[in-house]
């Protein structure tokens, strides 16, 4: 094998690696996504054992080509994965607090910029994947940062969630306050006026 070759392998390993970190961490988003990555990476797998059991040195170039592909096909495929997840979250996000416009905006100052952002990722998977039909690699390549900018707005509106219904909660509470302050303030002025109403009485009859 020549030294190139090893050079080679050893770039994929690298590669492999930062694929399975990939996995892993679309992985955290929901444990239940299904991932194409893991048989990429199974593949990729494969023809790595396969270069050690080949001699002819045209034959080794063609299984770390294809190890290679794999390996950058699961890191893209856990990129479009995470960008579908995380867009299905944010609009489940949007549609749950869209009558709760203030309490968003006072938790997420930059709520609207991060719809923006949303949005055009997800015009993004609608159109570029059409237009690169014949040209996948390139496809996934443009991925990642829609990727890496829907992470920061997804990890931010899950730290968002419990605040906002910490608001909502205090609102409610505030609300029932207020309600029990008015009934309260318009029984005593009933109170005070009937008071006035009975005491006008008297001082006439008397």
């Amino acid at each position: 094998m020549l030294e190139a070759q090893k050079e080679a392998i050893r770039e994929i390993v690298k590669l492999f690696d930062q694929a399975e970190d990939k996995v892993k961490e679309v992985e955290q988003l929901d444990g239940t996504i299904s991932i194409p990555s893991i048989n990429e990476l199974r593949y990729a797998g494969y023809h790595l054992a396969r270069i050690f059991c080949k001699e002819d040195s045209a034959e080794i170039d063609k299984q770390i080509n294809k190890a290679k592909s794999h390996c950058q096909r699961a890191i893209y495929d856990a990129h479009e994965i995470g960008i579908i997840y995380m867009l299905e979250q944010i609009k489940t996000f949007q549609e749950q607090y869209h009558h709760l416009p203030s309490f968003v905006i006072d938790v997420i100052p930059h709520y609207t910029e991060s719809l923006y952002a949303a949005q055009e990722a997800a015009d993004f998977i609608a159109k570029i994947k059409e237009s690169h039909r014949e040209n996948r690699s390139e496809y996934y390549k443009q991925c990642e940062p829609y990727y890496s900018e829907l992470n920061v707005i997804f990890k931010t509106f899950n730290v968002a969630m419990p605040l906002i219904e910490q608001k909502r909660i205090e609102a409610v509470k505030q609300d029932k306050i207020e309600t029990r302050r008015f009934i309260t303030n318009t029984l005593l002025i009933i109170l005070s006026i009937i008071v006035a109403i009975i005491l006008g009485f008297f001082s006439i009859n008397n």
